[in-house]
């Protein structure tokens, strides 16, 4: 009896009482919920607990009741705790808490998946259907071996600040300056992502970095620059559709009235869909794409043609990375089969002319220097119209592309060859060293036609587009300002909302 008192006493119950309305303000204030994840002096589950328990004993039933409402909204407080934040990111964070890198991890992943729009365009699973941009798979690890000269932190540092910069063989210029409006991703979130991908196959760096741009200086609106040619889109519709561009390309709720027939003009291919083209790239990409359809090529759509180990395979470029292409060829019974081939088994060529090499699809080269006897072979870092910088092993060097000796192959009308370092030629002899011996041929004796004079040798990789090169010759003027103005309302939802319609206008020209 007298121990129930002691419980009764007023000082236990004040004392119950204020515990449990610290407690909860704690709650209010966010306090942490756990004593063991933080050192903070108000772990408020813990002091709630012993509150809610102690008010249930010695309250009255006014207390006992207000303790118990207190205590669902304590419990389901836990509950939320318990369960890992799923929602967009929406507030701006202006530190990282790099005590806790699984907390920025998770945070640079919810910036990937809404605010910086990645997922729209890249994959993390490398069974996934291709996307618009490279797969990410491990890209912590990877992205080391992507661009020569840099680790994987300075190259995920300059790819969302600088992505135009170095592209993925195979992948076009289409990713924006994530820094810039619309997305407008700040310092803080832009590293957060960078810890995210480093963690997929590798570990987060905390380390500070700078950014390469000064925001101030440059401004953060990404201005598009709008097309030179502007239109009618109705007219467009109707040229995208009578000047065959449906039969290889697909928009949907667009149908193609000519669905099935045979096309003599040309060869029906598997071409990027269409549906959302306007959504994201620029207008002046669109142009370019009609005007100049080797200029950027969507991945897994180019076509190519290529000798490795004297074997020549033609087909589509299905996919490419830093050391294989993958290559779909088809037989003249219309089966399709895929090849990987090591870029290190492809046959180098004889390059005659060392201007614009990497724009002419060349990897590798073979040089040997004016004052050297030994050739040098590394992959083509950079150049400039005078020299040609190559990764020979670990290093980098460059070469002047005047001072190298050149190889001559003559041909003669038996079929033999005779291939010598040049040293001189005009109309009655031409002078090489053969097997480091120097001799004169007389030029009357050899197939003249099929000389060859190279002054290096490189692997070759030449996407084309399949699209016709002449196609923009096919269009009047007026017809090709039409289209481009049809193909820049196509954001997704433009070509969803107005299925129907398009539908009925397909339908209706098809039988006029």
């Amino acid at each position: 009896m007298e121990k129930t008192k002691s419980l009764k006493n007023p000082l236990i119950k004040i004392t119950g009482l204020l515990l449990l309305l610290v407690s909860f303000i704690a709650f209010i204030a966010k306090a942490p919920a756990f004593p063991i994840a933080s050192e903070n002096l108000l772990p408020w589950s813990v002091w709630f607990l012993i509150a809610a328990l102690l008010n249930m004993v010695v309250w009255g039933i006014l207390v006992k009741l207000m303790t118990y409402v207190l205590a669902i909204i304590w419990f389901f407080a836990l509950i939320a705790a318990w369960v890992p934040d799923t929602s967009t990111v929406t507030a701006t964070l202006t530190e990282l808490d790099w005590d806790d890198p699984e907390a920025v991890i998770e945070f640079g992943e919810a910036i990937f998946k809404s605010k910086g729009q990645c997922s729209a365009c890249h994959t993390l699973d490398t069974s996934a259907p291709k996307g618009r941009c490279p797969d990410l798979t491990d890209i912590g690890n990877n992205a080391a071996n992507r661009e020569p000269g840099k680790d994987a932190r300075t190259y995920l540092i300059e790819s969302l600040y600088e992505p135009g910069k170095y592209l993925v063989p195979g992948y076009g210029k289409i990713m924006p300056e994530v820094w810039k409006n619309p997305i407008a991703l700040t310092k803080v979130e832009i590293a957060a992502v960078i810890a995210f991908l480093q963690s997929q196959g590798g570990e987060a760096d905390p380390t500070p970095f700078d950014e390469p741009i000064d925001r101030a200086e440059v401004g953060t609106t990404a201005e598009a620059l709008p097309p030179l040619l502007t239109g009618d889109p109705e007219e467009g519709k109707r040229v995208f559709i009578d000047a065959a561009c449906i039969s290889c390309h697909e928009i949907q709720g667009l149908e193609n009235p000519k669905a099935g027939e045979v096309n003599e003009d040309f060869e029906v291919v598997t071409a990027p869909k269409l549906t959302e083209i306007a959504a994201f790239n620029e207008p002046r990409y669109i142009e370019e794409s009609i005007l100049l359809p080797d200029a950027i090529i969507v991945s897994g759509y180019g076509s190519v043609t290529v000798i490795a180990q004297g074997v020549t395979y033609q087909g589509t470029l299905v996919s490419q990375d830093t050391e294989k292409i993958v290559v779909r060829t088809k037989a003249d019974d219309g089966t399709e089969t895929e090849h990987t081939i090591l870029l290190s088994d492809l046959d180098d060529e004889p390059i005659e002319d060392l201007t614009d090499l990497k724009g002419r699809g060349y990897l590798t080269l073979t040089i040997t220097p004016i004052d050297s006897d030994t050739p040098v072979s590394g992959e083509i870092v950079e150049e400039s119209d005078t020299t040609v910088t190559l990764k020979v092993g670990d290093e980098t060097q460059t070469f002047s592309k005047t001072d190298m000796k050149k190889q001559m192959t003559l041909p003669d009308y038996d079929g033999n060859q005779i291939v010598g370092e040049l040293v001189s030629r005009d109309d009655f002899e031409i002078v090489l060293i053969v097997d480091g011996k120097e001799e004169t041929f007389d030029p009357f004796d050899f197939d003249d036609s099929n000389f060859v004079v190279a002054s290096a040798s490189g692997k070759r990789l030449k996407v084309k587009s399949p699209m016709p090169a002449n196609f923009p010759d096919l269009l009047s003027f007026r017809e090709m300002a039409d289209l481009l103005a049809y193909l820049s309302t196509l954001t997704g939802a433009t070509a969803e909302e107005g299925s129907d319609e398009a539908t009925s206008d397909t339908q209706e020209e098809a039988t006029e």
